[in-house]
């Protein structure tokens, strides 16, 4: 029989920021995974899927509306929605072919499972299992935590099931009275926000609808390099020297003293936290106050530990925070309330373990999105690192920051890594100046290509 609970909050925070996207733009919810199965036998894979489809919950859960509001349902006897196909692999594109193609069909948001899967083989032997999950049901963090389970139920079929809760339990959790005080903690750091009122108003969309984003992305393996050589000199984390760089480019473009960047958070803070297979991510801000005058060293600092305090934040229910901001905050211009609470949003994930290399001379490469996502804040910052290599990706509304000042802000980015190394007592505004600074090829590209019309 189907089990029906509330949401946890990382489950409640995904359903309220997904269903405030345009219905054409659903996709963008979307995971991919692709496993490469070359070696293993088809019972094996069988037998190993089947093992995570039983242990972890959100591969059996459908979301639900009653009264109006989301809640879930994990069902016992529910099929699996991986589809098995044989056929001759032709190129060693075709894996990657077949994940983009699942991820561009966008899930129902209530009464279907929120993935689906491609098992293809070839004579019979597995090549490799494509796969899209909503972001309903899992984060990045989680994907990466069943590839690792598979791969040890596959090299030991008795191997132990991970103690940790299921997002079913940790809603009870986090609404027992027990949690009553963390709550309230959080409540009072988004008071504060709420009531800042140097922190700039920024424009914002109403929910579904659309409008025009630019967005460029900067490459480097050389930025990985020192922006781990600053995390190191500084006493703080990698993504710690990039959201303040990012929020100095944002100040500079903004005109303001103090900005508040929305940073994701994994919450997972604990070695249990760390096992669970949901989504948990969620946003919280992060105020900065960017004095022109002050040594990138003790922004840098500055930044980390601001992050640091808001992390202690960052699980709440996000129902309760939209209506503290329609208690205390101005009047809304419109129904987007997501968008109003999370105007910028930066997102910091580490793909493999790859270190950075301290001779990385690799060109730079820059590139413009063709058509960037339409929808959502008007300034969002993604980074990914990945095979050595740091990508920035910084997408804007066009009326709030030009092209050009996209380019700009990667500059900074790039400048900011470089002297916070080589010249960490060098100021801010020294880092407002990068366009008036040459780069080395490895860090910044010395020809652009334009940015789209």
């Amino acid at each position: 029989m189907s089990i029906e609970a509330p949401l946890s909050f990382g489950q409640l925070y995904s359903w309220r920021e997904i269903d405030s996207y345009p219905q054409d733009w659903k996709q963008e919810a979307n995971l991919p995974a692709t496993w490469d199965l070359r070696g293993l036998t088809l019972g094996q894979v069988n037998a190993a899927l089947r093992v995570l489809f039983l242990r972890h919950e959100p591969l059996r859960t459908t979301y639900h509306l009653r009264d109006g509001e989301p809640v879930h349902r994990v069902h016992p006897g529910v099929g699996s929605p991986i589809v098995h196909v044989d056929r001759v692999i032709t190129d060693f594109g075709d894996p990657d072919r077949t994940t983009v193609e699942l991820l561009s069909r966008p899930f129902a948001m209530t009464d279907e499972l929120c993935w689906r899967g491609v098992l293809v083989t070839t004579d019979g032997a597995p090549m490799f299992l494509s796969m899209s999950f909503s972001h309903l049901i899992l984060d990045v963090w989680s994907i990466h935590r069943l590839e690792a389970e598979f791969r040890a139920v596959i090299a030991d079929p008795r191997a132990e099931e991970p103690a940790a809760p299921s997002p079913r339990q940790l809603a009870e959790r986090q609404r027992d009275e027990s949690a009553r005080g963390r709550q309230e903690s959080a409540d009072r750091y988004w008071r504060r926000i709420l009531t800042d009122e140097l922190i700039p108003a920024l424009p914002t969309l109403p929910a579904g609808v659309t409008r025009d984003r630019i967005q460029a992305t900067l490459h480097s393996h050389r930025l990985s390099f020192l922006t781990a050589q600053a995390a190191k000199l500084h006493g703080v984390t990698p993504p710690a020297v990039l959201v303040a760089l990012v929020a100095a480019g944002l100040a500079r473009y903004t005109d303001s003293t103090r900005v508040a960047i929305g940073v994701m958070s994994s919450n997972r803070f604990t070695p249990e936290s760390a096992k669970i297979v949901g989504t948990m991510n969620q946003l919280i801000p992060v105020v900065a106050d960017v004095d022109p005058d002050v040594s990138l060293a003790a922004f840098v600092t500055q930044l980390h530990w601001a992050a640091a305090k808001a992390y202690r934040a960052s699980c709440y229910d996000i129902d309760r925070i939209a209506a503290l901001a329609a208690e205390i905050g101005p009047p809304a211009a419109h129904d987007g309330w997501f968008n109003r609470l999370f105007p910028c949003w930066f997102n910091y994930l580490q793909l493999d373990g790859e270190a950075p290399q301290p001779r990385a001379a690799a060109p730079a490469e820059f590139a413009w999105t063709p058509v960037a996502r339409q929808f959502g804040q008007p300034f969002d910052v993604r980074v990914t690192v990945r095979g050595g290599r740091t990508s920035v990706a910084l997408r804007v509304d066009p009326d709030l920051i030009s092209a050009d000042g996209v380019t700009s802000i990667l500059r900074m980015v790039a400048l900011g890594a470089e002297r916070a190394v080589s010249s960490p007592h060098a100021t801010v505004a020294t880092v407002w100046r990068a366009d008036e600074t040459d780069l080395a090829p490895s860090l910044f590209p010395t020809s652009l290509q334009l940015a789209p019309a």
